[in-house]
């Protein structure tokens, strides 16, 4: 905490009363908590600080509405991911800056699927949240691509394009993905 020096001047640089000392807050120190008989609460005090700036000045008015204060306010909710893991295998993904078939390992524990360069490999590079993507097939899309065993995945931000092994295989990642779609297509 460091102390300033507060008092008022006649405009010549002598002070009308002797100089009070008051503690101000330093950015180094730290800040100790307050009894309070109140319970603790997720939302902040309102402090005189914040009290100002609700109440602007005319002067400040104009700096004021050139930055319009922002709120983040994250929504969490809890998924509980499934311990029973629907398929793994490996499936092939159109990369698209090479415009090449990348080979990755894929477990699906819904509503997730978990991308890994490989069996062994222990780090998550790609997480689906299937419970927000849509999963499309269509023999149009394979004939178009001139592709077997192809069908996409689409989020609110990306398609991605994945290949099946064989047809088999490929109902099989359907059904893992969206059981209900797999259902339409035999």
């Amino acid at each position: 905490m460091m102390l300033a020096d507060v008092g008022l001047c006649d405009g010549s640089g002598s002070r009308k009363e002797p100089p009070v000392r008051t503690p101000v807050p330093s950015l180094c120190s730290p800040r100790i908590p307050q009894p309070s008989s109140r319970p603790a609460s997720p939302e902040p005090e309102p402090t005189p600080e914040a009290e100002s700036k609700k109440t602007p000045s005319p002067a400040q008015g104009a700096e004021a509405d050139k930055e319009p204060q922002r709120l983040l306010v994250p929504d969490i909710q809890e998924i509980r991911v499934s311990p029973i893991v629907s398929k793994k295998g490996y499936l092939h993904f159109l990369e698209p800056h090479t415009a090449g078939w990348a080979k990755r390992f894929v477990v699906v524990r819904r509503p997730y699927a978990y991308m890994y360069n490989s069996d062994k490999d222990a780090v998550e590079r790609f997480v689906l949240n299937l419970s927000t993507a849509q999963v499309e097939y269509s023999e149009d899309q394979q004939a178009m691509l001139k592709t077997p065993n192809t069908f996409a995945v689409c989020t609110e931000h990306r398609g991605i394009l994945q290949q099946a092994n064989s047809d088999k295989d490929m109902h099989d990642w359907l059904y893992a993905f969206n059981h209900l779609l797999a259902g339409t297509i035999r």
